[in-house]
């Protein structure tokens, strides 16, 4: 899949520290490097997350950090950002309905998710 050169790059690079795919319904397809949670009942929802989305709200707790809502683009990508500094996380569909959901440590969550859509193209 070529779309996994440029997701190399980009955590090379440390601008995505946390990489999931999510299939069309909100169903862990594969994932690497890591998420912020806090305590042993956070866990990564991805139908949660997916309907979430949908009614545009201005922040949600997610693996346990409340993010905060910067550009809701639906139904193409959602860029959030954790008001306390715990990172941003950028939910990026791609061309097949399947879902990139990233987490980002330290960079703009706008810029990069230019990066991730390009990598959405990508993915077959």
């Amino acid at each position: 899949m070529p779309y996994r050169t440029l997701l190399k790059r980009l955590m090379d690079k440390h601008i995505i520290t946390g990489f999931i795919i999510l299939d069309p319904y909100g169903n862990i397809y594969y994932h690497t490097g890591a998420f912020p949670q806090a305590g042993e009942k956070s866990f990564i929802d991805g139908y949660y997350f997916l309907s979430e989305w949908v009614t545009f709200p201005s922040s949600i707790k997610f693996t346990g950090v409340k993010y905060n809502s910067i550009l809701n683009a639906h139904p193409n990508y959602w860029c959030l950002t954790s008001p306390k500094g715990y990172g941003s996380i950028v939910l990026q569909i791609c061309k097949n309905k399947y879902y990139f959901l990233c987490y980002l440590k330290d960079d703009d969550p706008l810029e990069a998710q230019i990066e991730i859509a390009k990598m959405g193209e990508l993915f077959t």
